[in-house]
């Protein structure tokens, strides 16, 4: 029986992998989207900020698989242009008085996504009608953006009472990728509905990267000699939630 089991697995494993070797590349073609872009983190209130992506995409097929692959499974890459980012507000309390710190980034990142893609058409009397499911990891670089932080006293407009945070003054000290880590890698997850040649899409987008590390000069806390320490903060995530809408262009397979 464990002979059996042995050899039906191998063939399964040699059938799945000849499907492979006979795949090709599919259609290909521009997609765009907006949404919302935020960071997880422990600040206490934050806003998103206007979320984009624009890019092309490229379909690797299995329809010559002659499998179950042939008419369900294909895998997509590509590359993005994203926009991410946030704006963060913070309440802090300095003795008896309130303080608050408050700042933003826009960050901007070319993603290289690989999409293991399931569709499947909708059995209705109109034909073409196909919705799909998607996941998948992409890799991130971040290319340019701008960022801020400072930190704000009610009623004092004394600069050294108000001050940037982690800058000089400087305009190239204010560029994000200064500040933040560059690569980011993270986990996609979507839905989509595809009509002839064009795909609407909603996706879920989560940086598990920090994006960056170190200690916070504005979150202390009084310990029990009435003095203040520094404290490190947990790390933040990129995640961004998408709209987007793909059209193809044309296929590489020949009809």
């Amino acid at each position: 029986m464990k002979k059996i089991v042995f050899i039906a697995a191998l063939v399964s494993i040699f059938n799945f992998h000849f499907s492979i070797c006979q795949a090709q590349f599919g259609d290909y073609g521009v997609k765009a989207g907006i949404g919302l872009a935020t960071i997880n983190d422990d600040l206490s209130t934050k806003s998103p900020i206007l979320g984009a992506t624009v890019g092309g995409y490229i379909n690797y097929t299995f329809v010559q698989s002659e499998s179950v692959l042939e008419e369900t499974f294909f895998l997509q890459t590509g590359l993005n242009l994203m926009r991410r980012g946030s704006n963060f507000e913070e309440v802090l309390e300095n003795g008896a008085s309130l303080m608050y710190r408050e700042g933003y980034y826009h960050a901007y990142y070319l993603q290289l996504p690989i999409l293991a893609c399931v569709h499947y058409e909708l059995p209705i009397r109109s034909r073409g009608h196909v919705v799909g499911f998607y996941l998948g990891p992409a890799v991130s670089f971040g290319l340019f953006g701008r960022y801020g932080d400072r930190r704000i006293t009610p009623g004092v407009t004394s600069p050294a009472a108000n001050y940037d945070v982690n800058f000089n003054g400087s305009d190239e000290d204010r560029q994000v990728f200064n500040h933040l880590n560059r690569l980011d890698i993270s986990a996609v997850i979507g839905l989509s509905y595809e009509y002839k040649r064009f795909t609407a899409s909603f996706y879920i987008d989560h940086g598990f990267m920090a994006t960056s590390e170190g200690v916070d000069i504005l979150r202390i806390i009084e310990n029990g000699a009435g003095s203040n320490i520094n404290v490190k903060i947990p790390n933040g995530n990129n995640v961004s939630y998408m709209l987007s809408v793909s059209y193809s262009l044309g296929s590489f397979m020949k009809e």
